[in-house]
């Protein structure tokens, strides 16, 4: 029996899944898996007494047909306290007043399935206990924005698209629906994303129902907390590239404006460097013995005009210590006297005020 119902579950799941096999159809073989799994346990206990008091043989088979059950077992005992702790509720939305209406869903259900009308106050209330965080998603973005980010993020989750209406300016409302299965069973929940807002402000409102059964154990509030976080999660890291990039861009800006400071200041102290070693010094005049004859000397001791411009500042070179620099030197052309020396001579000299 353990090992029958093994085979039915796993057929079942594979079919479902698969193939075309119609979900009533295979909830109905679970339904009867775990059934003979049930009964499997019961009949591996009969054995176990039975080894205990006769002493008989089986063992093996009788510690298999449990372990088998029980595996089967495994996942309905999982969700055993969503079952008895939440409301027997299959449709969940973000707006209880006016849900998200499914369009192109509505002629992909079989007549067998939920009713895709949203029940009203009963389910009101049941949600409203039951799940007070699932509500509208308010974001400062562009409508425009948000439904990029949204579908972004249901392609991530690998939901099947099944129609999308992008907003536009003349129509600021978007619509995306998907449908989603579960892991392990396959079953199909339909989804409804709306999207409505204007350049600077979106509201996003999401509805996610079963196509079957009456209990959804929390998967499809489960479901839009979880599409809510990931959006968030993402607005948040944007934010953060958006802001290091200002951060960013500030230090830069302030490094450049730094760097030109220390420019000015350096240019400035080389000016200044520039101006107090600019102080115009008479070099010292190479005098030979005949520029320090008697006939040659002033009455200061120092040598005459004509000897110093000849042997003694004329002879220094333009790069030698003291002297006045190019930029800073003037030219003035002396022309002297016909009878003493009859050439042009160019001496360099600063001009004072």
């Amino acid at each position: 029996m353990a090992l029958f119902s093994a085979q039915l579950i796993l057929i079942a799941i594979l079919l479902h899944r698969f193939m075309s096999l119609s979900t009533p159809v295979a909830t109905n073989l679970i339904v009867v898996s775990l059934m003979g799994a049930a009964i499997g346990i019961l009949l591996s206990i009969l054995a176990f007494a039975q080894i205990w008091t006769k002493g008989i043989e089986g063992t093996g088979i009788a510690l298999t047909a449990l372990i088998v059950s029980l595996i089967i077992f495994a996942v309905p005992i999982y969700h055993l306290p969503n079952l008895i702790r939440l409301p027997a509720i299959n449709d969940i939305t973000t707006d209880l007043l006016s849900p998200p209406q499914f369009r192109t869903i509505a002629t992909l259900r079989e007549s067998q399935a939920n009713s895709l009308e949203y029940p009203g106050s009963s389910f009101i209330s049941a949600q409203a206990s039951a799940y007070p965080d699932i509500s509208t998603l308010m974001l400062e973005r562009s409508h425009q924005d948000s439904y990029e980010l949204i579908h972004g993020v249901i392609r991530d989750l690998g939901w099947e698209v099944v129609s999308e209406q992008q907003p536009s300016r003349r129509n600021k409302t978007g619509y995306i629906e998907a449908v989603d299965q579960s892991m392990l069973l396959g079953f199909r929940d339909d989804i409804v994303v709306r999207i409505r807002g204007n350049a600077d402000f979106t509201r996003i409102d999401m509805r996610s129902a079963s196509r079957y059964g009456r209990h959804d154990l929390g998967t499809n509030a489960n479901r839009i907390r979880e599409t809510f976080a990931i959006m968030k999660t993402r607005i948040a890291r944007v934010e953060a590239n958006r802001i290091d990039s200002l951060e960013r861009s500030r230090i830069a800006k302030l490094t450049s404006i730094e760097k030109k400071k220390k420019a000015r200041e350096r240019i400035r102290r080389k000016k200044e460097q520039e101006a107090s070693q600019g102080t115009f010094m008479l070099p010292k005049a190479n005098f030979s013995q005949d520029d320090l004859s008697p006939n040659n000397i002033d009455e200061s001791g120092q040598p005459t005009q004509k000897k110093f411009g000849a042997s003694g500042f004329a002879n220094q070179s333009p790069n030698a210590v003291g002297a006045p620099t190019a930029r800073k030197h003037r030219v003035q052309k002396i022309h002297r006297s016909k009878r003493k020396r009859r050439r042009k001579k160019w001496i360099p000299f600063r001009k004072f005020p």
